[in-house]
């Protein structure tokens, strides 16, 4: 039996101008014959059935030569660890992590295997607020690495990142800097200048080191200070090769040694940078170091006559390699 329904036009539903459905009305497959008999017939046939594979799920294709991070020497301390915390925690309450949460809040991992100088200097100039005076994406403006430039090629700057002097050029375009190379600072000022940093949150420090000093892999790296052990004398190093390291506490005299070896490129030690704002100045016992005084007499670089200094005249400025620290700036 085939089943057929139609409209009537007799009928209203309550609607007001709506025609009824009329109850459906059968035809028998007789009545229909004389219709349907110059049809062609079709054969009816069974369908062939078609064993379907459950699906399997492939895995990713992984190249040849590939890594996912790398594991800590075993005198560094991860952060996240149960004893990284724990030194982090006594860091904070003894007033030695001041700057962390303004790092953290920005913290930048490298767009680029060898931008961890960029990556930085982004991080930090953010931490401190600093307007960059140009959009990133949108109608923001904010920094990041790839923003920065050096003297170098994208191209080159990829391939070999940048040096110590090329970073405190780039910073300087940006912020007030003082740098410290390798053995131009002793011990003692570099642990005091750690000290003070960890305990402000309007500067920071930026090491410029050797990693295989610490038993890491690779060469020289950038990466910040955002706190410090007085007890264990360890500091937190932020690293901005997340993917390859976490972040970790270091002993002090490691950190210190680190900064020695000498870049093969520059042919001169590593060592580090206290940054701040332009608009800011810098308590003035960071510039009693030997750096100043190999610029200069020691009566040149007293307290007293460093005061009386504009403040624009307190970054050291050093060549990018091309005779003007205009060929850093911002994109």
């Amino acid at each position: 039996m085939v089943s057929m329904c139609k409209l009537s036009s007799k009928t209203t539903s309550p609607l007001q101008g709506s025609p009824e459905l009329t109850p459906c009305k059968t035809q028998s497959t007789r009545s229909m014959s004389s219709s349907s008999a110059s049809l062609p017939t079709v054969e009816a046939t069974a369908s062939p059935t078609v064993a379907v594979a459950p699906s399997i799920p492939v895995a990713p294709s992984t190249p040849a030569l590939s890594y996912y991070r790398r594991e800590l020497p075993t005198d560094l301390v991860s952060f996240t660890s149960a004893a990284g915390r724990k030194l982090f925690k006594e860091s904070l309450n003894e007033g030695y992590a001041e700057g962390y949460f303004n790092l953290a809040g920005n913290f930048t991992v490298q767009s680029e295997p060898a931008y961890c100088g960029p990556s930085s200097l982004a991080m930090v100039l953010n931490a401190l607020e600093v307007d960059p005076g140009r959009t990133w994406k949108g109608v923001w403006r904010w920094y990041s690495d790839e923003l920065l430039e050096s003297c170098r090629t994208e191209s080159d700057l990829k391939a070999n990142g940048i040096t110590f002097d090329q970073f405190l050029c780039l910073a300087s375009s940006h912020a007030q800097v003082v740098a410290k190379r390798g053995a131009q600072a002793s011990r003692e000022e570099f642990l005091r200048d750690i000290m003070y940093v960890t305990q402000r949150d309007d500067v920071f420090m930026v090491l410029s080191f050797s990693r295989p000093v610490l038993g890491q892999t690779g060469d020289g790296h950038f990466s910040p200070i955002g706190a410090y052990h007085p007890e264990s004398r360890m500091a937190l190093v932020l690293d901005s090769a997340r993917y390859k390291y976490p972040s970790w506490f270091g002993d002090v005299d490691t950190l210190y040694d680190s900064l020695q070896p000498v870049d093969s490129e520059t042919g001169l030690p590593r060592g580090y940078f206290l940054i701040s704002r332009l608009d800011s100045r810098l308590d003035l016992n960071l510039l009693e170091s030997s750096l100043l005084a190999s610029n200069s007499s020691r009566s040149e670089g007293t307290a007293e006559n460093l005061a009386e200094r504009p403040s624009g005249a307190y970054p050291i400025k050093i060549s990018c390699g091309k005779g003007s620290s205009s060929c850093c700036s911002a994109k």
